[in-house]
């Protein structure tokens, strides 16, 4: 009996105000966690939706390679940034790849053709590592961008920027202590290895960095979020490892900080989204703008 009665047990008025707030609570957590990548990363997506990112105008070569002679094939492996996360116009929800990423604008270039696209947001070096398994072995040019989500990128945001809390430095000084480990440099290592083995000898990786997310006025602070200068100062340090072993593994660097310098959030024009619980998806990623700055940097490297 008692069983029954707890089965149609009904809120008393004075229990439904609360029980509201919690059920709100728990859904505001699961959109942030869903936008954020949460703590697992989003699967690395399957060959199939790979190879369906090729332009539909154009035939693709017996084998899965590219299109005309004129065109160079090109594959785009990573996390978020890569995926275009931020843009809009998502071609996908299981990876939020956007027509309007860096890869996509490169494949609209009339010597570029994008034959795999399986990055995908969430993803780390592990994620990464199985995306570089189902691209075009005859890819000539590919592009990575990876390393944000092995630091803990949606902890980090989450606990500074997001739902403020007093794990916040220790977020940060978690992320800095992994950028600098020996472990992280390996595993880019291994993503810029698996690539080499994948594709032709001559062709060219091109392995990009991140922007800084934040403005900083004349004093070097962002006036909306206390912890915006040490994230920077985090971010630079996180790009300069990447580099360094980009560099040291044959593959070609990408630094965009420089393009992205001025157009950061709390600036007048900005070329990153701040967080907005109306577009919980696009927080602290590149709007459309920043993915243009994004394809011209990548653009200026010269290919084979």
């Amino acid at each position: 009996m008692r069983a029954t009665v707890a089965a149609i047990h009904r809120d008393t008025p004075a229990e439904r105000p609360r029980r509201r707030g919690v059920l709100l609570a728990a859904a505001l957590l699961a959109a942030l966690a869903v936008a954020l990548g949460a703590a697992v990363a989003a699967p690395a997506a399957p060959a199939s939706a790979a190879v369906s990112a090729a332009k539909p105008d154009k035939p693709t070569k017996p084998g899965g390679g590219g299109g005309g002679s004129s065109e160079l094939a090109f594959a785009a492996v990573g996390d978020s940034f890569a995926a275009g996360v931020g843009a809009g116009s998502y071609l996908d929800t299981s990876c939020y790849r956007s027509s309007k990423s860096y890869p996509k604008l490169i494949d609209a270039d009339a010597n570029r053709k994008l034959v795999s696209f399986p990055a995908c947001s969430g993803a780390s070096t592990v994620e990464t590592l199985a995306q570089v398994a189902t691209i075009s072995t005859t890819a000539k040019l590919v592009t990575v961008t990876v390393g944000g989500n092995d630091v803990g990128f949606s902890d980090v945001m989450r606990d500074c920027f997001v739902l403020v809390s007093n794990s916040c430095q220790s977020r940060i000084d978690a992320g800095a202590a992994i950028a600098t480990s020996q472990d992280f440099r390996d595993d880019v290592a291994a993503v810029i290895a698996a690539i080499r083995n994948r594709t032709e000898p001559d062709a060219k990786i091109v392995v990009t960095g991140y922007p800084l997310l934040f403005h900083e006025n004349s004093s070097g602070v962002n006036p909306k979020y206390t912890w915006a200068d040490e994230v920077n100062d985090e971010t630079a340090v996180l790009n300069g490892v990447i580099q360094s072993v980009a560099e040291s593994n044959g593959a070609v660097f990408v630094d965009v900080m420089d393009d992205f310098a001025g157009h950061g959030i709390g600036s007048t024009t900005p070329w990153i989204n701040d967080w907005s619980w109306l577009n919980t998806v696009a927080g602290f990623h590149p709007n459309a703008t920043g993915y243009v700055a994004y394809a011209n940097a990548i653009r200026a490297v010269p290919v084979p």
